[in-house]
């Protein structure tokens, strides 16, 4: 009999059971705001659960359930907080977004509470089949968000086009996972290890054609290239709420799967995969940054900078033991800087977001000087100036990578982080040095205001003080000792 540790699995658990519980309350009471509060509710008793977990891993190391097939250890539980804060962050954005936008539907926050449920499923998956379960789930809802804006072709567009292509990504994941099995004979993590490591192991040729596969259906959720193209449109085309939700708790799902599958797989595996890898977070490096500096949206170019980050971050699944720690702050970071940059940009576009090129943000520094400073804030860190939370993300990946003998992969971060520079800095040179050619759109949202506080509050902070976060998620190994 399979041994279940409620507990261990109650973080999502606590999600599904408030979306289905918003999902019937919606039937009675027509006020999505008081969905929201419900949801932010739920979202509190999953981080608490979660904080609960994280204090009894740092004896146990880890508690399990449903048999290995879910674990609750240190680096899921750091992955869940992240999930928390940006799904957090993202209903703050949307309480008074939707009503402004006329978006309000009763499930839209039910699927917000889905996606991050999967999002969790995936970062404590202890096999392939619960890591496609979470993925699924994940994705399922977040197809739906994208298309949320009704009657907008550029919504419309969006949703068909993630839809299509994560479709594909899928096939090519749940194939990965039949060459796996044909590979080793495990669906579970530890037994795909094990019989990988074996000296008599004679199918590399077959688990190398797998992992990449695998590769493939998790670098499209996190827009590794080639795998990118669907990135530009659907941040563009989704509700910015939704895009901002997208950017960084979908993100963190799949790097979880990724950090949790790669790093026990890579020790294993032949150098050709490693190879493949490399050569795809160069070109992720290269082409995000390359086609974010033609971009006249800001929208457009936050997604061409969120395929550049993930060359970023996936520098770190090479490092092994690091890896997990110096992801999961960078998300961290990245969920604060790039939320209260799309938080801000809900705030000087129109109720069908546009309005966001360089053109129209032009004298925001005198016009509204408040969110020109915190939108010049969040994109300074982005492009790793210090002393801000970007900064010190940045030092733990591109140091990752140099410990572990990627010299070259470093070099090509700093120097693409460079180029980064040029293209983050643009927006704030139209703000402060351009005249205004539009008289800037003036909303006001109390909770936007919030979620823009805590955004701006923890990249200063983070920037300030990283070592404690990072070594609660080292188990108390020290910042300094890495960097």
């Amino acid at each position: 009999m399979i041994d279940v540790n409620w507990l261990a699995f109650s973080p999502p658990l606590t999600l599904l059971i408030s979306a289905s519980f918003i999902v019937i309350f919606a039937l009675f009471v027509t006020d999505t705001r008081i969905s929201a509060v419900l949801s932010l509710a739920g979202l509190l008793v999953s981080f608490s659960l979660t904080v609960v977990l994280f204090n009894q891993v740092q004896d146990t190391g880890m508690v399990s359930s449903f048999g290995l097939r879910y674990l609750a250890d240190r680096m899921s539980l750091g992955f869940n907080m992240v999930i928390v804060l940006g799904a957090v962050i993202a209903i703050l954005i949307s309480f008074d977004y939707l009503r402004r936008t006329g978006l309000e539907h009763p499930e839209y926050y039910p699927l917000i509470l889905l996606s991050s449920t999967g999002a969790m499923v995936m970062a404590a998956a202890g096999d392939l089949i619960t890591l496609v379960l979470g993925l699924e789930i994940m994705s399922l809802a977040v197809y739906v968000l994208s298309a949320w804006r009704q009657n907008s072709r550029e919504s419309e567009e969006a949703g068909l086009k993630y839809f299509l292509l994560g479709a594909f990504a899928s096939a090519f994941f749940i194939y990965g996972i039949a060459l796996t099995y044909g590979a080793t004979g495990h669906f579970d993590y530890a037994g795909i290890a094990g019989v990988l490591g074996q000296d008599s192991f004679d199918q590399v040729r077959l688990a190398t054609l797998a992992a990449m596969f695998l590769l493939t259906g998790l670098g499209f959720k996190v827009a590794f290239a080639p795998f990118h193209q669907w990135a530009p449109d659907v941040y563009t085309g989704a509700p910015t709420a939704v895009t901002a939700f997208m950017s960084v708790v979908v993100k963190t799902g799949a790097f979880a799967g990724l950090v949790r599958l790669f790093t026990l797989l890579i020790p294993n595996i032949s150098a050709v995969f490693v190879q493949v890898l490399v050569v795809v977070l160069l070109l992720t490096m290269l082409i995000g940054n390359l086609a974010a500096l033609q971009q006249r949206g800001i929208k457009r170019m936050l997604a061409y900078s969120a395929v550049a980050h993930a060359g970023y971050l996936g520098m770190a699944i090479l490092a092994g033991n690091l890896a997990p720690s110096a992801i999961i702050w960078y998300l961290t970071a990245y969920t604060l800087m790039n939320t209260g940059a799309f938080a801000v940009l809900t705030l000087i576009t129109d109720n069908q977001d546009h309005g966001d090129t360089l053109e129209r943000v032009a004298g925001l520094g005198s016009k509204r000087p408040l969110l020109a400073a915190t939108l010049t804030l969040f994109l300074l860190s982005l492009s790793g100036i210090p002393p801000l939370a970007g900064f010190t993300g940045k030092v733990l990946v591109f140091g990752a990578a140099l410990q572990t003998g990627y010299i070259y992969l470093g070099i090509v971060g700093i120097l693409t982080s460079a180029v980064a520079v040029v293209y983050y800095f643009r927006p704030i040179i139209y703000m402060y040095f351009r005249d205004a050619e539009y008289e800037p759109i003036n909303h006001t949202s109390p909770a936007t205001y919030v979620a823009i506080t805590i955004a701006a509050l923890g990249t200063i902070l983070f920037g300030l003080l990283p070592g404690w976060w990072y070594a609660l998620l080292r188990g108390g190994e020290q910042l300094i000792a890495n960097m």
